[in-house]
């Protein structure tokens, strides 16, 4: 019998203690070497294929073929759309043109498409291939800390040849809050990781093991002198940045959502102080001395848990607000401010692109509506059709209306394919409906009301289609 096989005895002040030795390692029993040996060289295999799947998408992102600036980016689909920091290309911002180098050595002409710069994210085209690679995104809500990621960029613009520099890390901690420039640059609701986010990894991709973007890297804690990575990084997570996509795609300036109202933390409740007369916080019904509990759900104690879930979601989203008044359990619905951008450069919305963007998501619904791949031509006529609810008459105080049937009409011909895009056809951005994200068209009629289609981000159903006004836009 071995040392490693016997208890020991101790005796403190009179008292046995039986304290066992350690328990016996994998390695000591018949094959365990080689069990333990196979677990780590299967653990390693996995990591090393998840990030060459993802080297071929990431992107070393400059301004000029001289490599003036830098920064990096990742693409997320075949077409060469990709996301960054906006910090990253705001020098770019006045031509809107950049490039883009690739792990196959090649440098490719880049296009500023569209700009989050409260939350630093951007999204640009790489042109100039018919197919790019990508990396599929993950899901921020999943990962827990401790848990394996690795970062992927182009720091101090190592790479030459454009491939780019791994490292590798754990997730440090989850909805931490960065202060921003103003409301600028702002991380409400980021992602610690431990690995090395140094001076050009910035707007890289971080991402798990699976080989899915989990966060896009935008900040380090550097030392004041030399700039050098102390080993904590922060990252905005793809679940924020998934609600911005329908409007980056189509080439917008984005808002976040602001709730116009203010809370402080009284003891261990979290009131609201502030409440403007006016506001559409206070038009929604919340008042002074309201405690709040849950915004979508979700626990607010703090008044940076509440920043943590309202500054991430976009201008006009849907929020349902859980609260207490005089200990009475109330639910308030409104939708959020748009949080100004004060010293912002002018963006004006390319409005080519947005129409592209409607021609690219109506084309994305006809194809499902006739249970075709994306990738097949559409039928002449269309082999789609649109299904209204019977029994039902559009009526206007309490009358038939012509001129509300000639609406519905327009909202049917929408889906139909008659579309002429002019300047009153708009892609507006990403909403939420029954928890689904989706993508707002919208089109004003001759009348001043207008009519929209919500449809589906991912699946490209059609969610919801609305009526209304500027003052009532989802009546």
């Amino acid at each position: 019998m071995t040392a490693r096989d016997v208890a020991l005895l101790l005796t403190i002040a009179g008292v046995s203690l039986v304290v066992p030795g350690p328990a016996p390692a994998k390695a000591d029993t018949p094959g365990g070497d080689a069990v333990a040996l196979a677990t780590v060289r299967a653990d390693e295999a996995q990591r090393i294929a998840a990030i060459a799947q993802v080297i071929p998408a990431v992107v070393c992102v400059v301004e000029d073929r001289q490599r003036t600036g830098g920064g990096s980016g990742v693409l997320i689909d075949s077409e060469g759309h990709g996301l960054t920091n906006f910090h990253v290309i705001a020098p770019m911002l006045e031509s809107r043109t950049g490039y883009g180098g690739m792990s196959d050595g090649n440098l490719y002409p880049l296009r500023v498409v569209g700009i989050d710069p409260g939350g630093d994210i951007a999204l640009f085209k790489l042109e100039g291939k018919e197919r790019f690679d990508f990396a599929p995104l993950g899901d921020a809500e999943q990962l827990h800390v401790g848990q394996w990621v690795a970062a992927l960029g182009n720091p101090f613009a190592l790479a030459e040849d454009y491939n780019a520099t791994v490292t590798v890390g754990v997730v440090s901690a989850l909805h931490r809050y960065q202060y921003g420039q103003g409301n600028l640059l702002e991380y409400a609701d980021c992602v610690q990781v431990s690995t090395s986010i140094n001076p050009g990894n910035s707007g890289g991709p971080i991402i798990d093991l699976n080989g899915r973007v989990v966060a896009i890297a935008g900040r380090g804690s550097f030392e004041e002198r030399g700039r050098v990575n102390v080993g904590i990084g922060y990252g905005v997570p793809v679940n924020q940045i998934r609600r911005f996509l329908p409007a980056l795609r189509a080439g917008r300036l984005c808002y976040h959502g602001t709730l116009g109202a203010t809370a402080e933390l009284l003891g261990d409740d979290l009131i609201l102080n502030v409440v403007p007369e006016g506001s559409p916080a206070a038009a929604a019904g919340l008042e002074f001395g309201d405690k709040l509990l849950r915004i979508n759900g979700r626990p607010v104690r703090t008044e940076n848990e509440l920043t943590n879930a309202i500054a991430v979601l976009p201008a006009g989203w849907p929020v349902a607000l859980d609260l207490l008044r005089e200990d009475k359990p109330l639910t308030v619905r409104l939708r959020l401010e748009a949080l100004p951008l004060p010293g912002m450069p002018l963006f004006v919305p390319d409005l080519q692109l947005n129409h592209a963007e409607i021609r690219r998501v109506f084309g994305l619904y006809e194809r499902h509506d006739a249970n075709l791949s994306p990738q097949s031509p559409l039928p002449e006529p269309p082999a789609f059709r649109v299904r209204c609810q019977s029994g039902v008459e559009p009526m206007q105080d309490g009358w038939p209306s012509p001129a509300i049937a000639e609406e519905y009409e327009q909202l049917a011909a929408g889906l139909l394919g008659e579309r002429t895009l002019d300047v009153t056809w708009e892609l507006l951005g990403g909403d939420e409906v029954n928890g689904c994200l989706v993508t707002v068209i919208e089109h004003r009629l001759p009348t001043g009301r207008h009519v929209r289609w919500k449809l589906s981000y991912d699946s490209h159903e059609l969610c919801a289609g609305t009526i209304g006004t500027a003052e009532q836009p989802e009546a």
